[in-house]
């Protein structure tokens, strides 16, 4: 039962709906524990809170508005887990079971409506049966700024939670459920700002049954964000950002592991202390696992570390607008700044379709995406390599647009092979950044324009590539940009060429590998000033190119053949079969007589 409470008793409600909405006045709205609402029963403007705190379920059903643009509803309403300060944990599970399609403004919190949450604070979703979430498109294309029709947040919009947040969504959701805003901490969207003291975690295991339309799901957020064009909000995470996605029917358009800044005319500012990332499962747009930013005005900042690691995510499905880049980094546009203060790193070890990996940040507009730490990019196993198309471009440092955009790398920038013991790689590998040379339409998400991209050297440090226990044919592959080469022992490679490297190093136990090739090249390079470390490896007598400067051949140091026995007393016509132990891998044996006029031994070590 649906019940209107006093002036009074709202006076929070009233203030925060006022805020969002723009109006000086709207109707409260108290839902039970365990209450069924039916969309068609609430008022525009409605703030749905609890009639006591703690741990609440709500259950929507029916219909309100649909996909098209002209049958969309434009009701504005919002829906908390707790009403003002709460002392203790604040839970919300929501059992969504309705059809909502929306120009207006819908959010839920899990939290009270602006106050503080002195534990955790947690948001569950349910979609069940034909149930659908659906936002509006406008001209083909949802501007961030209007990306606010369906929100799921598991913290306050604003005031503080001193514990950790969570969202958790699961279940179907059938139609073009397009634009729905997921975010493990809050979205901000209005004067104020929301302080995090734990760490926020958002995981999606929800199926999109049917065609989303454009964009799939809609992009997930993390962490506090500032949303409001012309607003100055502070979104603050002390401790760490983790999204999964795991549901091999998700639909993900975007994914800012970091935070997200709009302001144009205000002055927004997002923080998170580290940010992880892991893609299990799912059909994804594209991913920028560091801070995102919007707006000129705005700065978004992850204060430590970034992870994004990619287990077995189809990158090739629904990527209409985005290119699939998995950058590292953060996205930077219109003049403000997207900074991670710390490392990022990229492990991919399956998954399909990827085509761009950027370990540093992605410019625009003027903007400000630096790493001030290292940047990786690690591809594991056949599995990972398979995950990238034949022309993938990965990219160690950061890629810019053709203004003067920053994406610099302030420490070394490495892109790692590992334990691959097949396969071909035909793509591009830089150890420094891109620039976009002009503006082609596209700006940096247009894959198709990417040969209007140059060379930039963006990375302070050393630029590396690692081949680690691989053996595979990247004869195909352009390397530009590199340093310096490093293999461990047991790689076994075909290269064009060295991508500009002038050191090759060695490293690892290489004790009884024979004398590999470690390094064949389909033509021959030039090896003038080429250095071949292999100071810091052991088991290496020599490493160095042929004659033809078509090998790297590496000497190493073998241990003797063990022969049993070691000695044969033989009767006259007697036989006996020695045999032979060699250390030395994929090494084989053949047998000699000293003197045949004394014993004869054939191929298989058979003494007469």
């Amino acid at each position: 039962m649906i019940k209107w409470q006093g002036k009074c008793k709202l006076a929070l409600a009233f203030v925060a709906a006022a805020a969002m909405l723009g109006t000086a006045w709207a109707a409260g709205v108290s839902y039970d524990n365990g209450e069924s609402i039916n969309l068609g029963d609430i008022e525009s403007g409605s703030v749905l809170s609890p009639s006591a705190n703690g741990n609440n379920t709500i259950t929507f059903t029916g219909t309100e508005g649909g996909e098209a643009a002209d049958k969309l509803s434009s009701k504005n309403f919002f829906v908390y887990g707790a009403s003002g300060d709460v002392t203790g944990d604040s839970s919300l599970t929501v059992d969504w079971q309705a059809k909502l399609g929306t120009k207006g403004k819908v959010q839920f919190f899990a939290g009270g409506d602006g106050g503080t949450v002195d534990g955790n604070s947690s948001l569950t979703v349910s979609a069940t049966g034909d149930s659908s979430l659906y936002a509006n498109i406008l001209n083909g294309y949802m501007a961030p700024n209007n990306q606010q029709s369906i929100i799921l947040a598991g913290s306050p919009n604003g005031g503080a939670v001193k514990g950790n947040t969570k969202l958790t969504i699961s279940g179907g959701l059938s139609g073009k459920s397009n634009f729905l805003k997921a975010s493990g901490a809050a979205m901000i969207d209005k004067v104020g700002s929301l302080t995090v003291e734990g760490d926020s975690t958002a995981e999606i295991y929800a199926s999109c049954e049917d065609d989303c339309g454009f964009g799939a799901n809609g992009g997930l957020h993390i962490v506090a964000n500032g949303l409001g064009s012309d607003a100055e909000a502070r979104g603050i995470l002390k401790g760490k950002a983790t999204l999964i996605v795991d549901n091999p029917n998700a639909r993900v358009e975007q994914i800012w592991g970091g935070n997200n800044s709009v302001a144009n005319s205000g002055h927004t500012y997002a923080e998170t202390g580290s940010v992880e990332v892991y893609l299990r499962q799912g059909k994804v747009g594209a991913v920028t696992a560091g801070p995102s930013n919007w707006g000129s005005n705005a700065n978004a900042v992850v204060s430590k570390d970034v992870y994004v690691e990619v287990t077995s995510a189809d990158f090739g499905a629904d990527a209409k607008f985005f290119s699939p880049y998995l950058g590292g980094g953060g996205v930077s546009w219109g003049g403000g700044s997207a900074v991670v203060k710390g490392s990022t790193s990229v492990v991919v070890k399956g998954g399909n379709g990827i085509d761009i990996l950027v370990g540093g940040g992605l410019g625009r507009n003027k903007g400000q995406a630096d790493v001030e730490g290292d940047a990786r990019i690690t591809v594991k196993g056949n599995s990972g390599l398979k995950a990238l198309t034949e022309d993938t471009w990965i990219i160690a440092g950061g890629k810019c647009d053709y203004t003067s955009s920053s994406a610099a790398v302030g420490g070394n920038a490495t892109v790692i092979f590992s334990d691959i013991n097949s396969g071909v790689f035909k793509g591009t590998i830089t150890g420094q950044g891109v620039k976009r040379s002009k503006d082609n339409n596209g700006g940096i998400y247009d894959k198709n324009s990417d040969d209007d991209f140059g060379y930039t050297d963006s990375v302070s440090g050393d630029s590396v590539l690692v081949f680690d226990n691989v053996q595979a044919d990247f004869s195909g592959a352009t390397i530009v940009e590199m340093d310096r080469i490093e293999l461990t022992s047991g790689t076994k490679l075909k290269l064009a060429d060295l991508g500009g490297a002038t050191v090759i190093k060695l490293t690892g136990n290489w004790t009884n590998l024979g004398t590999p090739s470690a390094l064949t090249f389909t033509n021959a390079v030039n090896v003038q000033g080429v250095t071949v470390d292999y100071s810091e490896a052991t088991g290496i007598v020599s490493a160095a190119f042929n004659e033809a400067k078509t090998e790297l051949v590496v000497t190493c140091k073998n241990a003797p053949i063990a022969v049993t026995p070691t000695a044969l007393k033989l009767q006259l016509g007697k036989s006996v079969t020695v045999k032979a132990a060699t250390p030395v891998v994929g090494e084989t044996v053949s047998w000699k007589s000293s003197d045949t006029a004394v014993a004869a031994v054939d191929d298989a070590g058979k003494v007469t």
